[in-house]
């Protein structure tokens, strides 16, 4: 497995949260955190136009403090290794999945953003092998239905509230860049990597509406039609029907061509068909990172 890229330089840039990221973070609303801020209880700056600021630092120092209900504190502390985001990381998340702690992943995963590993790396070095050893214990009969069912809904938790780690720094995500559509192919019941993906979409100023499991071809292609989908993007994580698989993507193809938009596909899945040529087949969240510049468009601004 290749170890997460080191970004250090961007280390201290991303650790500087809005009141809405700190929000999510912790699973709390925005009043709270603005109360505790003006309490005086978690350190915070103001920008010139007032608005509070605050340190990933400060907002960890605050749940050791209060004894905050985000498990080993936010970020985590990283043991030896673990930092390098290889087999030491994956066994820590997978420990932790299985345990159901979703507070304690996103501590993990934000002790790894905070050093400077992007979200698409961590979810490509960590999270995915991570899902991947659960699999291939629940397959081996090592793990029950429920414990595999505790593990993914733990990291599902998880991405939901790990969006703010992959935003710009401090600022408002607008949804500027047009509409994504994003979901797992029909027939699969499998859609963490949709979800990852939906994730990484929406901190890049996507609209995003996510379907996810199991959707069928012509409703997805009729939601890309209707919402006029810049992106639209698919995950098939298990080989499934091969046949059914190539007319759902081709019909998708259409549809968004159709909507003057762009398909993307990824998974295991993708490798039993042959991907029609409008359709840019990624092989990973940070292709995915790395291709959202070029993916949809940014509205002007309201005047």
């Amino acid at each position: 497995m290749n170890p997460v890229v080191h970004a250090s330089d961007r280390a201290v840039k991303i650790d500087v949260l809005s009141t809405r990221q700190v929000a999510q973070l912790l699973g709390v609303g925005e009043a709270t955190v603005k109360r505790w801020a003006d309490a005086g209880e978690i350190d915070c700056f103001r920008t010139p136009g007032g608005h509070r600021k605050f340190r990933l630092r400060d907002v960890t120092a605050f749940v050791q403090k209060r004894h905050f209900a985000v498990t080993d504190g936010l970020p985590a502390e990283l043991a030896p290794g673990v930092e390098e985001a290889g087999a030491e990381a994956v066994a820590t998340v997978e420990k932790l999945a299985l345990g159901g702690n979703a507070s304690a992943l996103v501590a993990q995963i934000a002790a790894l953003r905070l050093r400077g590993h992007e979200l698409s790396a961590i979810f490509d070095d960590v999270i995915a092998p991570t899902l991947v050893r659960i699999g291939e214990r629940w397959q081996a009969c090592k793990l029950t239905v429920a414990e595999e069912h505790i593990a993914t809904q733990a990291v599902i938790d998880a991405i939901a509230r790990v969006q703010p780690l992959a935003e710009p720094p401090g600022e408002p995500n607008r949804a500027d860049r047009g509409t994504a559509v994003v979901a797992a192919v029909a027939g699969e019941q499998h859609d963490v990597a949709a979800r990852m993906a939906a994730c990484l979409l929406r901190a890049r100023g996507f609209e995003v509406l996510a379907p996810l499991a199991a959707t069928p071809a012509s409703d997805l292609a009729d939601l890309v039609t209707r919402n006029r989908a810049q992106v639209v993007a698919l995950a098939s994580t298990i080989p499934t029907d091969a046949p059914g698989l190539q007319e759902q993507i081709e019909l998708t193809a259409r549809a968004a061509r159709s909507a003057g938009g762009r398909v993307v596909v990824g998974g295991k899945g993708m490798s039993q068909i042959t991907v029609p040529e409008e359709v840019l087949l990624l092989g990973s969240m940070r292709d995915l990172d790395q291709q959202m510049g070029a993916l949809g468009r940014r509205r002007p601004a309201a005047p």
